[in-house]
């Protein structure tokens, strides 16, 4: 009897887990942050971004709907991809659900899209995934995208500027079980020198850098790639990331070092481990501080 009851309680415990991991994969937190910095033009002061990472081509339908009129609310000066939002792996990709959000987002706001792994992935890999890349791309151009492959964009306002960069990592940055250092003058050669005089953001998928990019000269930086650590244990954190790492340092939210901020999404899907738990599916609002 013991041992039925023990099973009976199991099974109850796996069923209440698998229902909240659902619910949190099903439905989107929104979660704001506010940045300062004297290095903020006047004109960008309180400008306000829309962040997402890590769709992987899923919440079609209901939730995307819903997450469009949490995003009409914000009425954000502009929307930055952390890249991920397509799904490619062992051969099969989807990105049908991104193209449609992408229009709808591009209708009403400027759109920067930084490219993740997946995003890599397919465009590296054509003999896998055929013209899947192309017609993504393509997809993007019609919605008014505005694609930063290791390239900038400047925006500018009178007298002050913000220089936006995405950053497209090279495949052996993100091998499983091994965090590999980030070559001396990397980001110099792939993105050119950061200039000094403008306040940076950049959109670099992977987290694991961030020492690397608060050198290189990124003010700002919004990464994924971490799905908050998959399941947050309270007083701990992210469990594990996409390379297998146990407690990752940067699974979610904000950190600091020196003047350099770095904010990590906890990301909007799931693939290939379907859980998050403690973890919701989250969409961030950022907004720019001037101080003196």
């Amino acid at each position: 009897m013991a041992l039925i009851i023990t099973g009976i309680v199991l099974l109850l415990i796996f069923l209440l887990l698998f229902a909240c991991s659902q619910y949190e994969r099903k439905h989107v937190a929104v979660r704001e942050y506010e940045v300062e910095s004297p290095d903020i033009g006047e004109a960008f002061d309180g400008y306000t971004m829309v962040v997402m990472a890590d769709l992987h081509d899923e919440g079609a339908g209901r939730r995307n709907n819903r997450m469009m009129a949490a995003i009409r609310r914000v009425h954000p000066d502009a929307v930055m991809v952390a890249g991920d939002m397509v799904m490619a792996r062992k051969g099969r990709c989807r990105y049908a659900e991104t193209i449609r959000l992408m229009k709808r987002l591009a209708f009403r706001y400027p759109v920067y899209y930084g490219l993740g792994n997946h995003e890599d992935r397919m465009g590296r890999e054509r003999e896998v995934y055929g013209d899947a890349y192309t017609d993504w791309y393509e997809g993007m151009m019609r919605a008014g995208v505005t694609i930063l492959d290791n390239i900038s964009v400047t925006l500018r306002d009178g007298k002050d500027a913000i220089t936006i960069t995405g950053l497209n990592m090279d495949k052996s940055y993100y091998h499983k079980f091994h965090l590999k250092p980030m070559e001396d003058g990397y980001l110099d050669k792939t993105l050119g020198f950061a200039r000094g005089d403008e306040y940076h953001i950049l959109l670099a998928h992977s987290p694991s850098y961030f020492e690397d990019y608060a050198r290189w000269g990124a003010d700002l930086t919004f990464s994924g790639h971490y799905h908050g650590g998959t399941i947050r244990l309270p007083g701990i954190g992210g469990l594990i990331s996409p390379n297998l790492e146990l407690f990752p340092e940067y699974s979610r939210g904000k950190y600091q070092k020196g003047k350099k901020t770095m904010i990590v999404s906890g990301g909007l899907g799931t693939h290939s481990v379907n859980i998050r738990l403690g973890n919701m599916s989250e969409l961030l609002v950022v907004r720019l501080k001037r101080v003196s």
